[in-house]
């Protein structure tokens, strides 16, 4: 009988086909872009068993992974703001002023247009589907405050983060320990500001974004730090250990929460230190996060009536989610498009 569970641990297998382990020395390839993308492509697909939740009657054969997710919560889109800050201090530091001025030109415009063009997807469903919604809650919704079915929260956060990064860059030049201190303290506004608004859930992670911009700068010298000993591994896996069972003791506790996306953090770390990644499906996936993460519901409102076997929906909702993911990134290339200013230029010929 496929159950939920049996879908967990399938996922946790695929998840280490073609995986390689290092026992005496680290992976050095450890937060390349590859590596990044498998675990991302890895935890979408618990984005999606936990959505998937929210549509389902959970049974005795259900159990063991609901209490996993209970337990983890936010901790699964952990990576995916750790490795967006990540790369975006990268590219801040590579690139200066003009890749922090690209980030409200660009980025910022192309993430939101993708979004409000997956909203504009959800408002055409709730329509066919006859789910109404008030108006006004339509309109926030497209910046990401309301939700009418769609995943809205971590979009608000990261176009929030988005400009966080930018005032904080702007005008620091290349001191960059400058612009981090100010992200810093930006980020912890952000968290005390949003929990008179919001529930937890909606700011709780935002950490997560502002370590990983730290880790890029200090990311040399952890690495030599690592290198240097066995022991220091051995510390780094227990502190990261520790911390995250104590703190998961108390969650309701800002602080606490903090701690326990902090030991994420470390353990997600830990485990890439020791092991490379090389599945190619958990690769295509994570090269879709942002797809399948905001439009994965639309399949489960869709067919969540139409089919009353669980497990049939969640496979039908899966495969139906993949083709929607590929077809919107062609749509999005043409609003990228359009935001580059591409179609204003005009094509060189060269003379045969």
């Amino acid at each position: 009988m496929i159950c939920l569970d049996f879908i967990y641990f399938s996922f946790i297998a695929i998840f280490l086909i073609g995986a390689r382990f290092f026992v005496v020395r680290i992976n050095e390839d450890y937060i390349s872009h590859k590596q990044t993308q498998c675990i991302n492509g890895f935890f979408v697909l618990l984005v999606f068993i936990q959505h998937y939740k929210g549509y389902v009657k959970l049974d005795q054969f259900d159990m063991v992974y609901n209490a996993i997710g209970k337990w983890n919560g936010q901790l699964i889109v952990v990576p995916f703001l750790f490795f967006s800050g990540y790369g975006i201090m990268l590219s801040i530091t590579k690139k200066g002023t003009s890749y922090v001025n690209s980030i409200m030109t660009k980025r910022f415009p192309k993430i939101w247009v993708h979004f409000a063009l997956a909203v504009s997807l959800f408002v055409i469903t709730n329509a066919v589907m006859g789910i109404s919604h008030d108006p006004w809650v339509v309109f926030l919704s497209f910046f990401g405050w309301e939700g009418i079915g769609n995943s809205n929260w971590y979009i608000f956060d990261t176009l929030v983060l988005y400009i966080l990064t930018f005032f904080s860059f702007r005008f620091v030049g290349k001191n960059y320990k400058v612009g981090l201190y100010i992200m810093g303290l930006l980020t912890l506004a952000f968290l005390v500001t949003m929990s008179f608004f919001k529930q937890p859930y909606w700011y709780n992670t935002a950490i997560a974004y502002f370590m990983g911009m730290l880790f890029a700068l200090i990311e040399p010298h952890f690495r030599r730090w690592i290198r240097s000993s066995s022991m220091n591994y051995l510390i780094l896996a227990t502190v990261g250990t520790v911390a995250i069972v104590f703190s998961s003791m108390d969650k309701n506790k800002m602080t606490a929460y903090e701690v326990f996306v902090l030991a994420g953090i470390v353990l997600l770390l830990a485990i890439s230190l020791k092991v490379r990644f090389g599945n190619p499906i958990l690769s295509f996936l994570g090269k879709y996060v942002f797809e399948i993460y905001i439009l994965q519901r639309i399949p489960m409102i869709v067919l969540k009536n139409l089919i009353p076997d669980k497990y049939v929906y969640f496979i039908a909702c899966f495969a139906a989610t993949i083709p929607l993911a590929l077809l919107f990134r062609f749509v999005e290339k043409g609003a990228d498009w359009i935001i580059d200013g591409r179609f204003l230029k005009k094509k060189k010929y060269t003379k045969t």
